[in-house]
């Protein structure tokens, strides 16, 4: 899991969301976080356009959908939230992508990459 985010290891909050890349295959209409989950994948929730964060969890596209969406949370940038809701990995507001921990989580939480 992640270390430097209040939210790494509790439940991810149901948050309000509007799709900012709607992707057709994941949700046709997206409203709250918990619409993103019912399909048992993971879920790379990108709120603030992160592409670095989304191009990163690439490799794991086979088990893990990735999200850009816009929300009213001001304190955290991206989510990895498991299947179950727990967020495994969590971006700080502004901070620089440390690719490492993305990718420890991805690797912990749905193997090496396909």
């Amino acid at each position: 899991m992640g270390e430097d985010h209040r939210f790494d290891g509790a439940l991810c909050p149901d948050t309000e969301l509007t799709p900012a890349r709607p992707n057709p295959d994941v949700v046709t209409a997206v409203t709250r976080s918990a619409d993103l989950l019912r399909k048992g994948r993971g879920l790379l929730l990108d709120l603030v356009d992160r592409a670095e964060a989304r191009d990163t969890a690439a490799a794991w596209s086979t088990r893990v959908n990735a999200v850009t969406a816009r929300t009213g949370r001001a304190d955290v940038d991206a989510f990895l939230i498991r299947p179950d809701g727990l967020v495994a990995w969590a971006l700080p507001t502004g901070r620089d992508l440390d690719a490492v921990t993305l990718v420890r989580a991805l690797n912990t939480w749905f193997g090496q990459p396909a």
